[in-house]
């Protein structure tokens, strides 16, 4: 966000500021923004009523619910929306929404403005947040008129954007991605060395550094057969990018920036070690530590700033739905259908309904083990049984 310049700014000065655009070209930086942002997009937001006694009930008669959940503006989807807030969040700390409202003051429509076009400052006389967007003749805008979602944050009203203060780790990633350009740019790397007995003119050096470079530069040249004069000898050379450890650098720092929007390796194709039975942990530990913080942060700010008292009072809150990115594969799910089943806190019903089928008739019965009675109790075919039983223990020791 444009709240502070990046001159002023104490770990972006001088040569370490990298803008949004560079950072984004850095392939790693890129894969991270896009794996949030769709994830979180994904999911769609739900309204719910808390009812008296404590149930909840879905709901879709507030106006709030047709805008996050259907069409939040005349040109974004939900799934674009989300997406696009996502990108803000994570590139600059904070997405900021201006509240498209009719001639009641009713919320009709929220819109996402790009975070490096808004400037936001405290008004000196009344002490509340305005929000400037860079376009000619906007009118600044208050807290009221905006939905602003930050990031992590020092004070938890502006967030810190993670390209500012990652910008280090950024640009050397994208200086080891240059590198590997200029080393493959001219057929991988110099294969060889001329060595002459003599001085050669400069007539003569000229002609053989023009030849050299028409002739056997670039990849399209790579392995034509070289032919030396003068009493030249040719010695090869062998210098391999992993021996200037380009490979092991980069990989280092697309774990760094990995680490900075903590996001799993193998979710940005980087599977050097993964295997088959850590990558299905590591998706539920993305859903577990990384998304979920994502999730609170929508859902309280979105309930705080589009829900108004009364409706908070009702009982209205709105909240993702993320059955399913919880959802393992076909037979683990089965298996905890299965228990759910067994020990009756699952219905047929329920089941179909979390695999998105239609229910069937007389599927909302739960079962009941029939070993299974309230503690404490006996029913009467036991006490009837123990009876029995002492009676005949009776007859045999009498």
């Amino acid at each position: 966000m444009a709240f502070i310049s990046g001159d002023d700014h104490p770990l972006i000065s001088g040569a370490q500021y990298i803008g949004q655009d560079s950072a984004m070209k850095y392939t790693a930086v890129f894969a991270c923004v896009r794996v949030l942002s769709e994830t979180l997009a994904s999911a769609p937001i739900m309204l719910y009523r808390k009812k008296e006694d404590g149930e909840r009930e879905k709901r879709n008669d507030l106006s709030v619910y047709d805008i996050l959940h259907n069409r939040p503006n005349e040109e974004m989807s939900p799934f674009n929306f989300k997406e696009t807030c996502m990108v803000n969040l994570n590139t600059g700390g904070n997405a900021v929404c201006e509240k498209l409202v009719n001639a009641y003051g009713d919320i009709v429509g929220l819109y996402p403005y790009q975070w490096s076009r808004v400037d936001i400052k405290r008004d000196p006389e009344t002490r509340k947040l305005i929000y400037k967007v860079n376009e000619s003749g906007q009118q600044p805008l208050t807290r009221d008129h905006v939905l602003h979602i930050p990031g992590l944050s020092y004070d938890g009203i502006i967030g810190m954007s993670p390209i500012e203060y990652a910008a280090s780790a950024i640009r050397l990633g994208l200086s080891y991605e240059q590198f590997g350009v200029s080393f493959y740019k001219n057929g991988m790397n110099p294969s060889i060395a001329l060595e002459y007995p003599n001085e050669l003119s400069e007539p003569a050096y000229q002609r053989l550094k023009a030849d050299l470079d028409k002739n056997y530069a670039g990849i399209a040249n790579t392995g034509k057969p070289f032919l030396a004069e003068g009493g030249a000898k040719v010695k090869e050379l062998t210098i391999k990018p992993a021996d200037a450890q380009l490979i092991e650098n980069k990989r280092f720092q697309i774990e760094d920036v990995a680490r900075i929007y903590r996001v799993p390796l193998h979710l940005i194709q980087e599977l050097s070690r993964s295997t088959n039975n850590n990558i299905e942990q590591q998706s539920l530990e993305f859903v577990m530590y990384t998304m979920l913080p994502w999730f609170k942060r929508w859902e309280e700010n979105i309930n705080m700033q589009l829900l108004n008292p009364i409706e908070r009072k009702a009982g209205f809150y709105l909240e993702f739905k993320i059955d399913s990115l919880l959802r393992g594969d076909t037979k683990s799910r089965c298996e905890a259908y299965a228990l759910g089943r067994q020990w009756g806190w699952l219905s047929v019903n329920d089941i179909r309904r979390l695999e998105n089928m239609n229910p069937i008739p007389n599927g909302d019965v739960y079962l009941e083990p029939l070993n299974m009675v309230e503690a404490g109790t006996v029913d009467k075919d036991t006490k009837a049984l123990a009876k029995e039983i002492y009676t005949i223990i009776q007859n045999k020791t009498a």
